[in-house]
């Protein structure tokens, strides 16, 4: 008569070891994110975080003067608690055959299933940055990158990746200023590294490519803790064991939250390909009234782009014809969210955001809201 033993079985609790030991080696931001554990077993499933904005520079301030002071936590997300599950299933024939190893091969396959997704979410998080932190560019090239890095500002020390789809890293590597992976050694953040260009390392990455609906190409340049991965679980393994059949099915799950915390440390050079409409409520575009008869147009700090401004024009019309690449006539250049403008008979204001050259990149229609 022969004795079962864990030989024999598979045991949730090793398999679950196994699966975390393999976390995030397969992840292009996870990386960067910072992990935050704090709400294991928290109930809820829709989490507010802060995140941070730079307070701005300090003023100067005349004797007995009033310092104004600034809140540092100047605003709180919302994060949705998402629940990342795959499944695999194995028979007693190829668990038994002595081939291979299939439970350590389950629990890799596992493990990259739940990064895959995980970094799906934190690369979806970084479409939560502000225009303000776009720099407008003709392509990707070193001499961008020089130019995007200026929105650090002062900042510009530190550990930086640059995240490039493959024609963008062949434009970086024919560039002098290219530094290849093997001579980064240790200075490398972690694998998957294929360089450096002004001191961002370079992660090619299929996420980057041209997103119709935003009409952009973004590459992104980001400092860890610039994103955040709050754990409500670990990874949680069962095995159903199917007699009948005479196979094990092994489910694993991660139920977190990915968001953006700091987008001082991150910002997209832009390739822009065509015009965005705006939701005014996600971009905190809005009409709001004035004296009689006249209206403001509330357009936030950070939503304006490098090398860019706003515009608007009036009508009675909900929309707006704009053409790509051709420059916007009859606009009014916009100057502030205190300056009023007259409205007349106009029931419509379109904010429009214009390149150098006066032609179109965002817009966002507004019905008016008049004194």
């Amino acid at each position: 008569m022969s004795t079962t033993t864990t030989m024999n079985v598979i045991i949730p609790e090793v398999l679950s070891d196994l699966v975390e030991t393999k976390l995030g080696g397969r992840m292009s931001l996870l990386p960067l994110a910072v992990q935050d554990n704090t709400l294991k077993g928290q109930p809820g499933d829709t989490l507010k975080f802060p995140a941070f904005r730079y307070i701005g520079k300090a003023e100067e301030v005349a004797e007995n003067g009033r310092v104004t002071p600034n809140l540092l936590t100047s605003f709180a997300v919302a994060a949705m608690v998402r629940k990342y599950a795959k499944a695999v299933q194995i028979t007693d024939e190829v668990r038994l055959s002595g081939f291979g190893d299939p439970v350590g091969e389950a629990a890799a396959q596992l493990a990259h299933a739940i990064d895959h997704a995980v970094d799906d979410a934190l690369f979806a998080e970084m479409g939560r940055l502000p225009l303000g932190r776009l720099y407008p560019v003709a392509g990707l090239s070193a001499a961008a990158v020089a130019d995007g890095l200026t929105l650090f500002g002062e900042d510009l020390d530190g550990e930086k990746v640059i995240l490039v789809d493959p024609e963008g890293f062949a434009a970086l590597r024919k560039d002098p200023d290219f530094i290849r992976a093997s001579d980064l050694g240790q200075r490398a953040i972690f694998t998957g590294v294929m360089g450096e260009i002004w001191g961002c390392q370079i992660l090619v990455s299929s996420r980057v490519k041209a997103d119709a609906e935003r009409g952009e190409k973004r590459y992104y340049i980001i400092k860890p803790g610039a994103l955040r991965l709050v754990n409500k679980t670990g990874t949680f393994i069962e095995v159903n064991r199917e007699a009948e059949y005479m196979r094990d099915t092994i489910y694993a799950s991660k139920h977190c939250a990915a968001y953006l915390y700091d987008d001082s440390k991150a910002l997209a050079l832009s390739l822009f390909l065509g015009v965005e409409t705006l939701d005014a409520d996600t971009a905190g575009i809005m009409s709001l009234p004035g004296s009689a008869g006249k209206t403001r147009l509330i357009i936030p700090d950070n939503m304006t782009p490098a090398t860019c401004k706003w515009v608007y024009t009036l009508d009675s019309s909900p929309n707006k014809a704009l053409t790509f690449g051709t420059a916007v006539t009859g606009a009014t250049a916009w100057v502030d969210a205190q300056t009023e403008i007259a409205t007349g008979s106009n029931t419509y204001i379109h904010a429009i955001l214009v390149d150098g050259q006066n032609k179109p990149q965002k817009a966002c229609h507004l019905q008016v809201n008049a004194g």
